[in-house]
């Protein structure tokens, strides 16, 4: 069985996002979704800025990734718990500790194990606790996103979570295209207005049939391959769900603002902390055993 590495999944992102553009590129000759198309092309040229600043992260290794990741969930974090709390210096606080716990999690070797055991403890808290602002933020998005990046260090688990991400923005963008195209269902009024049932289910069958296809032509196992988008389609959805019910709380529309067209950080990796968090914590669990 072929190994997972870095230039397979550099390989494909490269691929996919040539294959979005040139479906960008096709609607864009049709008149009447030409304006469709130029709205497609901006989303997509954010989300390959970030995609490729990530990937150079994950080549430039280790050391990029101590530097980055704990600055990425201390910025996740503050977005979370001012939203919820409203207060600038207790979301800072937050942000530091968080960054703290991810650069300790991500340098020593039970940094996964202690995640996964602070997760239960936090949702256990959120049904018999009394603050439950705090625990829900650290169910999502603060503890899955410590526990991400503590598997971003790990060699055999780094290029999975790089083509999770690859996995969460074809999901995304497909049940973008689909929802706008042929949307007419909405799946999630309260949480998520904008979701489609048609746009998921389109974007949920092409995850599904580009990984096989590149399963196939690099010799990886389908059904792990369909198992592992499967879960991905899934958990994407979750954390996407997740973090619109902080905003919903908050009453507002996206969070404090990083990148352009995107909002904030939690904004663009939402679906991805869910995603990388359950791969990791999988991934944790049979260590264990």
């Amino acid at each position: 069985m072929t190994a997972l590495t870095l230039p397979h999944v550099t390989a494909a992102i490269v691929a996919v996002y040539a294959f979005g553009f040139g479906i960008i590129a096709v609607l864009a000759l049709i008149p009447a979704r030409r304006k469709d198309a130029v709205e497609f092309g901006k989303t997509l040229g954010t989300a390959t800025a970030l995609i490729a600043v990530l990937t150079a992260l994950f080549w430039l290794g280790e050391t990029a990734l101590l530097i980055a990741m704990p600055i990425v969930v201390a910025r996740i974090s503050f977005e979370a718990v001012i939203l919820r709390l409203s207060s600038k210096r207790f979301a800072s606080l937050t942000g530091l500790t968080a960054g703290a716990i991810t650069l300790s999690a991500m340098l020593f070797d039970l940094g996964s194990t202690a995640l996964l055991g602070l997760f239960f403890v936090a949702l256990a808290r959120a049904f018999i606790g009394r603050r439950k602002a705090i625990a829900s933020t650290l169910i999502f998005p603060i503890l899955p996103a410590c526990l991400l990046a503590s598997g971003t260090v790990e060699p055999a688990l780094a290029p999975l979570l790089l083509v999770s991400y690859l996995m969460v923005e074809i999901f995304d963008s497909f049940a973008l295209f689909f929802g706008v195209m042929w949307g007419r269902t909405k799946a999630f009024p309260t949480l998520s207005p904008n979701k489609t049932v048609e746009g998921l289910f389109g974007g949920g069958i092409a995850l599904l049939t580009l990984s096989l296809i590149t399963a196939a032509a690099l010799g990886f196992p389908l059904l792990h391959t369909a198992l592992t988008a499967m879960l991905v389609g899934v958990l994407a959805v979750v954390g996407d769900l997740a973090a619109s019910r902080h905003k919903r709380i908050a009453g507002v529309k996206d969070y404090p603002q990083v990148l352009p067209r995107q909002g904030g950080l939690l904004d663009s990796l939402d679906s991805w902390i869910a995603a990388g968090a359950g791969i990791t914590a999988l991934h944790t669990v049979t260590q264990i055993w």
